[in-house]
Order: structure tokens, then C-alpha cells, then sequence
């Protein structure tokens, strides 16, 4: 319920921005008009999307919040520093700041990716693993870097300039987006039959575990000898184990991690949803459940 409450906080948030905020062609005043209207309509055009994608729950729209939050952020607190000092801009980017706090919120994420759920599914996202934290930044970095660089050089009429940003646009909307998706479409799923840990970023294919094949979930103890299916993340993971091995597939990544081949075979594995409870908590209350919770 709480979510759901936050849910709406954040389309709030993110549909009072453009009333409440500085003007973003403020810091082109100095600027031809060519520039400061090309400024406008990309500041327009940001917060369309994200207004898309706070009120469409799907994976792909939290991908997409994900990318334009911190972007819009970081103007807003740009602009509070640049610009004069005033309760405006100091609102801005406390609501840019605010945006981008819901948007990376793991019960909103949760809430994304089950909209797309088919049927009795829960879905659950996973931690990314620390690794690919860094990565995955400085790819949506360059990305909305070069879609802003391009259009506003061309502006300026810098050409030499515009030609190389949007290449570089090109080469990044080519290269990049699929790869900072995977991070949303990384799950721990329940089906009424069992489990499925669907990861394409750890995983060479979906793990499905039948309901009867698993002995135990519970979080995991310090001391655990698991097959690390997380690649190391931040929180405590969840350990599952099996009444016989069950075959794993690895993606390069974790293979390196577990120093592995492309494949285990594994009694128990450790999965890191982005809330742990929660899933122990679906899993109690499911109906028939043999698994009981901790108190």
C-alpha cells in the first residue's frame, strides 16, 4: 500500500516540475534565440518522457526514468548554484533530488516490473551487481550527453562540433539503451509451479526451479559456501537450496566471478532481490506455501 502512495508522490513530483522550477533556458540568456529555444524544447521534450514513463508501470519506462532523473537533477541543482539565489531554484532541485530518491526506489521498481507480470506472477527486481554499477552510469551518461550536445551545437551553428556529438549520439543510442535495459529485466520470479530467477546479465538461460525441487529460502548467513549468482552487490542476499543439484547457466560475467566454466551445477545459490522480506513474505503467504518465514 505504501508503494502505491509513492507511486502517486512521484507522478506528482515529476508533473509539477516545468511550474515550479527555473526556466532551463536561463542559463542561455546571454545566447542567440536559436539556442535558447533549442533549449526549451529538449527541457519540454525531457519531461514529457518522464511524465510517460511515471504513469506507463513497465520495465522499459523504468528504464527510462532511470536515465532522464538524474539528468534532470542535475540541471535543476546546476541552475540553483548558477542562477541567483531564490526559493524557485532552491525548490527545483530539491524536487530534481526528490525524483531521482523515488525513481531508484526498489518498491517503485518492484512496481514497474510486476505490471508487465503475466497472469499469477511476482516479480521481484535484482540488485545489480557492483560491478556494472559504474558501467551502467557512464553509459547513460554519454547517452543523454550526446542527444542534448548535438542538437543544441547545431544551434550554435558549431558544426564541426554537432557532427561529432551526434555520431557519437548515434553510435550511444545504438549501443547502449539495450545494455542499461538488461538491468531493469533482471528478476526473481514466482510462479505458481516454482521459481524462476530470469537474469540475463548472470545467466546464460532462465534458472526455473519447481516448487518441490526447493528445500529452503531464507537470507543468507555470513558463512554461507552458495554458488554467488549476485556478483557481488550491496544487502543481504537470499539463499536457496535444493534437494538435488540443479544445472545453472552462466553468463561470462558471473563465470568469471565463480571462476567457473559456463555452466554449474549447484545444491544452493544466492539471489539478491532489491527486497529480500518481500519475497520471503510472498512466498509465506502464497497459498498451500510449506516455507515459513522468519519472525
Amino acid at each position: 500500500m505504501f508503494d502505491k502512495w509513492l507511486i502517486w508522490v512521484l507522478r506528482l513530483v515529476v508533473a509539477i516540475l516545468p511550474f515550479v522550477a527555473t526556466d532551463a533556458t536561463q542559463l542561455f540568456a546571454d545566447s542567440s534565440g536559436g539556442v535558447r529555444n533549442t533549449a526549451g524544447v529538449l527541457a519540454w521534450a525531457l519531461w514529457a518522457t518522464s511524465i510517460f514513463a511515471v504513469f506507463v508501470l513497465l520495465p522499459m519506462a523504468l528504464t527510462v526514468l532511470r536515465t532522464t532523473s538524474p539528468t534532470i537533477a542535475t540541471l535543476l541543482i546546476f541552475l540553483a548554484f548558477t542562477e541567483a539565489t531564490e526559493v524557485r531554484n532552491i525548490l527545483g532541485a530539491a524536487l530534481g533530488v526528490a525524483m531521482v530518491l523515488l525513481a531508484f526506489n526498489a518498491g517503485l521498481g518492484n512496481m514497474f516490473v510486476q505490471a508487465s507480470a503475466y497472469g499469477d506472477e511476482k516479480r521481484f527486481l535484482l540488485r545489480p551487481p557492483v560491478a556494472l554499477i559504474a558501467p551502467t552510469v557512464l553509459a547513460s551518461t554519454i547517452l543523454m550527453s550526446a542527444i542534448i550536445s548535438a542538437p543544441m551545437l547545431f544551434a550554435a551553428e558549431s558544426f564541426k562540433a554537432a557532427a561529432v556529438a551526434t555520431l557519437i549520439a548515434a553510435i550511444s543510442v545504438w549501443f547502449f539503451p539495450r545494455r542499461i535495459h538488461q538491468l531493469s529485466r533482471r528478476w526473481f520470479v514466482l510462479v505458481p509451479a516454482g521459481f524462476v530467477v530470469h537474469d540475463e546479465t548472470l545467466l546464460g538461460t532462465n534458472l526455473m526451479i519447481r516448487k518441490h525441487d526447493l528445500m529452503s529460502i531464507n537470507f543468507a548467513a555470513r558463512d554461507t559456501q552458495s554458488a554467488d549468482l549476485t556478483a557481488l552487490t550491496w544487502g543481504v542476499p537470499l539463499d536457496l537450496a535444493f534437494k538435488e543439484p540443479l544445472d545453472v547457466s552462466l553468463s561470462p560475467l558471473s563465470a568469471r566471478h565463480l571462476k567457473a566454466l559456463n555452466a554449474i551445477h549447484a545444491k544452493s545459490i544466492l539471489i539478491a532481490p532489491s527486497r529480500p522480506g518481500a519475497v520471503l513474505r510472498a512466498i509465506s503467504d502464497a497459498p498451500n506455501s510449506r516455507f515459513v518465514r522468519d519472525k
